[in-house]
């Protein structure tokens, strides 16, 4: 009996440090991360017009994380983190239009000179093949 309460007051000694490191907010690892997105985006060729705004957020998370918020600048590390990512997304977007584009008028060439070629084997067979 008294295992059962040592093992139930560990158990709540332990949830309770648990929930204690799971408050606390790393806003470096956050920094750090939102960095790594910006490379990705810069690597992307992202337009940079897209991108002004989520730089200066990054910037103000350095700058609030140097004074000690912690919270706030792994808010704002987060945040751009995630505008990083939809700006390469909107980046792969256009390329991947741009591709089909280009495919869509290669296969629109290949199906007209496929129509060529049969009018040709056409006219061919109808006249009695080549003289």
């Amino acid at each position: 009996m008294k295992t059962k309460y040592l093992f139930a007051g560990l158990s709540v000694v332990a949830l309770a440090l648990l929930s204690g490191c799971a408050g606390s907010v790393n806003a470096k690892s956050s920094i750090d991360y939102a960095n790594d997105h910006k490379t990705i985006a810069e690597e992307a060729k992202v337009e940079p017009v897209q991108i002004e705004s989520t730089n200066a957020k990054l910037e103000s998370a350095s700058k609030l994380e140097a004074e000690g918020e912690n919270e706030k600048a792994a808010a704002l590390a987060e945040e751009s983190a995630l505008e990083y990512k939809l700006a390469i997304a909107n980046a792969e977007l256009s390329a991947a239009k741009a591709e089909d584009e280009k495919v869509e008028k290669e296969l629109r060439s290949d199906v007209e000179r496929k129509l060529i070629y049969q009018s040709i084997l056409d006219q061919e067979a109808k006249n009695g093949g080549a003289k």
